[in-house]
């Protein structure tokens, strides 16, 4: 599906009520909008963090799919049971001692959490790509409240399969001591207390978004509150593969949330085949990026003298910081 051309009167504002551990860019995630785009929206400092309860205001296009945010069930507590251990008269013929009561546990322990120490320039984000796990676990694993890291400070990154520790009373066993010929001695019962379990509340997390489609918007600073960063031509140059397809031509721009933090640029064309990668060189500069092809260019006036478009994410590592036609070669 394509988005038609949109302005920014065509947005609606959804309220947000910030939970425990969220950040923007937890936020962000959930409506497809970064979190640098929430705080400026509402005129927040983004390396401040939130607090819970909080509201914020989060800019969405008209059209965009409802969201589902995650059910968190309440916590359920299971009240402890106290067994009292029944005590009998010694009989003086026969002098015994009390009966000792022993509980069995069984006893399960986490593996050793695993620790990275922060290099420079690291993100919570490369971290979280390295060792396949998410950006809140960490922040949860560690504390964290804002986004940004000290470099050479040490980050839990990890666990084994089982990351709990629990103690469970399987049984309870009365041991009959040995008949002796002394005085008979009174030894108070033990009583043995179970501590009470809590049931965590299972959190169902939204369904992954498909692969979002692109926003056409003419004559918009590509930057749109987003950090720039140098990705070396996208993470899908691996992917590229050279098949003798080279065209010169004038690439148009679409706006897309995707590239800015994750180095994923994506185009539009009328010959390549959906998911292949296309080298775009910038004739100005010679600079490239490579981009994945989602789908085809709608058929629009603007769109007749042009070959292809591409992202505005992909545009500025072009070089170019306003959204306007440039002049480049493909090769796919």
């Amino acid at each position: 599906m394509i988005f038609p051309l949109l302005s920014f009167a065509q947005q609606k504002v959804v309220k947000h009520t910030v939970a425990a551990q969220e950040s923007y860019s937890s936020i962000g995630r959930i409506y497809n909008v970064n979190g640098r785009v929430i705080a400026n929206f509402n005129k927040l400092d983004y390396e401040t963090g939130l607090a819970i309860g909080q509201i914020l205001n989060i800019p969405v296009p008209e059209n965009a799919p409802p969201v589902i945010l995650p059910k968190v069930e309440t916590p359920k507590i299971v009240t402890p049971k106290i067994v009292t251990p029944k005590v009998e008269t010694p009989k003086t013929e026969t002098p015994k001692l009390e009966p000792t009561i022993k509980a069995k546990a069984t006893t399960t322990f986490g593996k050793t959490a695993k620790k990275h120490t922060v290099g420079k320039k690291e993100t919570l984000y490369g971290l979280s790509k390295i060792y396949s796990v998410t950006i809140a676990d960490i922040k949860k694993w560690n504390n964290l409240t804002v986004d940004g890291l000290n470099e050479g400070s040490e980050l839990i990154v990890g666990y084994g399969d089982e990351d709990l520790k629990t103690v469970e009373i399987s049984s309870i066993e009365i041991e009959e001591p040995k008949v002796v010929k002394k005085p008979v001695v009174k030894t108070e019962p033990k009583i043995v207390k179970e501590e009470p379990k809590v049931i965590k509340p299972i959190v169902k997390k939204p369904e992954p978004k498909k692969e979002e489609q692109p926003v056409f918007l003419e004559n918009m600073t590509t930057q749109d509150g987003f950090d720039v960063k140098d990705f070396k031509g996208g993470i899908f140059k691996s992917m590229y593969k050279e098949n003798g397809n080279n065209k010169e031509g004038i690439a148009g721009v679409f706006k897309s949330t995707s590239g800015w933090e994750d180095g994923k640029y994506y185009c539009l064309h009328n010959t390549a085949k959906q998911g292949n990668i296309i080298k775009v060189t910038n004739k100005a500069n010679g600079k490239s990026i490579y981009a994945k092809v989602l789908d085809v260019m709608p058929d629009l006036k603007q769109n007749n003298s042009i070959l292809l478009r591409i992202s505005n994410a992909a545009a500025d590592a072009l070089g170019e910081t306003v959204a306007t036609n440039l002049s480049v070669t493909i090769d796919y």
